[in-house]
């Protein structure tokens, strides 16, 4: 057996490095750089992964709003807060706080979302009230450093779960149920309002569509539907017991490029919960069970883009036709992406499709251009190994440019920092 030195390890890394570099350009592109952003003593974050079209810059891609916090190796406490910052590329990166939020965690963080309509000034957040718990939605005007409105419905924690990528109107699903139920998506001390309730899944309570402009609510789904289609069959009232006794609930809602339709996920309480994948139509029509998925996205066309279980499949992702309900084709191939399971992201244009991979204290990801069929590799991004409620997931980013991810990883420092992956 041979055995390398520290340093001819290093040399080899570089080696291969340097040959992918090569390759590349030979197919007329050229490598990935990385560069850090944001640095310690605090750290700095987005949060969530960038499907769907959830792209942390503004319209005039001058601005980054991100979260900034004293501490990423603990779930925060209720009455702890998390900074809103907004990082000003064309000003060597700069942080400026602009809001504090009470409703974060270290996975999807506040959820940031710029506004369609006003994607070059507005931005929605999460919030919690320290009274009462009650999670709601801010609007925020960058412009006019101020939140110019507040979704407020009574002592229900209903807030924003995902904005559509074309209208001005979100996804509201209730955290209070869910803080209950995981607690690595949670926002420590938020009200739940059906805690006790009977049934658990209540017809009053679910997936609801908010008009941002109004703040009119419309519920497309309630709990006790979604009890029907998903608890009641013989093997999970086996599992878990009686419908209208084991709560379930919402999250990861993910509206389709066109705004018609939103994706979403249906648990339960921790490792005893039902992983089922739906899709819903924004006037609450088609309710449709999909193959799950943990970390999917949309295509252009209406697909969801869903990693690969399966061995013959391994290197690409796997696309499931909604109009349909059949397989409709693949992207990648064999050995082009290691991991299809992990976050993922398709870029704006449609032109590059970007998977990930953690390989133990490290991330890497592959960037798939769709014209030729050529990929590359990032270099290594230091992060956090393993699992738990504040590992740190890979979710890539992209900017409105399509040539730019915005990634989390650990500094020198110890720090959670953001870092710019870009195609060069």
């Amino acid at each position: 057996m041979i055995v390398f030195s520290a340093n001819s390890r290093r040399m080899l890394w570089w080696i291969c490095i340097l040959l992918c570099i090569a390759e590349c350009t030979a197919n007329g592109h050229s490598a990935a750089t990385v560069q850090q952003i944001t640095h310690g003593p605090k750290n700095h974050f987005f949060g969530y992964v960038g499907h769907g079209g959830t792209i942390p810059w503004d319209a005039s891609g001058r601005y980054i709003v991100g979260l900034r916090t004293n501490f990423h190796d603990r779930m925060p406490k209720p009455d702890d807060s998390a900074e809103i910052v907004l990082i000003d590329t064309r000003n060597r990166f700069r942080v400026e706080v602009v809001d504090r939020t009470q409703a974060w965690n270290q996975q999807q963080g506040t959820m940031l979302f710029w506004i369609p309509g006003a994607a070059g000034s507005r931005f929605l957040f999460n919030d919690k009230d320290p009274e009462t718990g009650v999670v709601f939605s801010v609007l925020y005007d960058m412009k006019e450093r101020r939140r110019i409105r507040e979704f407020r419905f009574g002592n229900e924690s209903i807030a924003n779960g995902g904005v559509s990528p074309v209208r001005d109107e979100f996804a509201g699903i209730n955290y209070g149920k869910i803080t209950r139920s995981r607690e690595v998506i949670s926002y420590p001390g938020a009200y739940d309002h059906t805690a006790d309730e009977k049934p658990a899944n209540p017809d009053s309570d679910g997936l609801f569509r908010i008009d941002i402009k109004t703040g009119e609510r419309h519920l497309l789904v309630s709990y006790a539907k979604l009890a029907d289609l998903i608890l009641n069959t013989e093997k999970n009232r086996a599992r878990l017991g009686d419908p209208d006794k084991y709560p379930i609930y919402v999250h990861h809602t993910m509206w389709s490029r066109d705004g018609q339709w939103i994706f979403f996920l249906v648990r339960g309480k921790q490792n005893k919960r039902p992983d089922q994948s739906c899709v819903i139509h924004r006037d609450g029509t088609g309710l449709t069970k999909v193959p799950y998925a943990g970390h999917p996205e949309w295509s252009e066309k209406n697909e969801l883009i869903l990693g690969s279980k399966k061995p013959e499949h391994a290197g690409a992702f796997n696309l499931w036709d909604i109009a349909t309900s059949k397989w409709s084709g693949t992207i990648g191939g064999k050995g082009v992406f290691p991991d299809t399971i992990d976050d993922n992201a398709l870029s704006p244009d449609a032109k590059w499709y970007v998977g990930s991979q953690k390989r133990g204290n490290e991330c890497f990801y592959t960037f798939y251009h769709f014209a030729d069929g050529h990929s590359l590799v990032s270099p290594p991004i230091p992060t956090k190994a393993g699992g738990g409620t504040v590992r740190i997931d890979p979710a890539p980013r992209w900017n409105r440019t399509s040539d730019t991810i915005l990634v989390p990883g650990l500094a020198d420092d110890g720090t959670r920092q953001l870092f710019l992956v870009r195609l060069r």
